[in-house]
């Protein structure tokens, strides 16, 4: 098996899109994520995978607070230009409405359908990657937002808008 063996694999699993956002000072700091998912409700727990060379990680170890954005049909531009590596830390959300999270202070994007705001409790290293772990402690969703975006195929698609 190799790296493009299972990235070829991988890519035919169609995942659900969110963006990971945190506060950095005075700056937000987002990722586009494939990853988050519902661990426990009892205590509320989710995760999401993060790159150990991305900003995002520094702001999310133990004990910080971030949000999650599950975004709606109309995401997908936000998702692609949070996925672009090498863009500038300052200005990230300039052009994505957004709002900021009463728990976090973290950006919620308006372009979602449901949101939760949480503190990391355990990062575990995963290879290149690491696998961030938080207790939920608010959610909610946005009733007129529709659809959602999937990664598939190393594409971001709208899907049920």
């Amino acid at each position: 098996m190799t790296t493009p063996d299972l990235r070829r694999t991988m890519a035919r699993l169609a995942s659900g899109v969110s963006v990971i956002a945190a506060r950095s000072g005075p700056y937000d700091v987002a990722i586009t994520a494939t990853s988050l998912v519902s661990v426990s409700l009892e205590p509320p727990l989710v995760l999401f995978a993060v790159h150990q060379d991305a900003r995002l990680r520094e702001e999310v170890g133990p004990g910080r607070l971030w949000a999650a954005s599950v975004l709606s049909a109309r995401g997908r531009s936000a998702a692609t230009w949070l996925s672009e590596p090498g863009r500038p830390l300052i200005g990230q959300l300039v052009s994505i409405p957004h709002r900021r999270g009463e728990t976090s202070d973290a950006a919620i994007l308006d372009a979602s359908t449901a949101w939760l705001e949480a503190r990391t409790t355990e990062v575990v290293e995963a290879g290149t990657h690491d696998v961030v772990i938080g207790e939920v402690l608010a959610t909610g969703t946005h009733p007129d937002e529709r659809g959602a975006i999937l990664h598939v195929e190393g594409r971001l698609e709208p899907w049920g808008a």
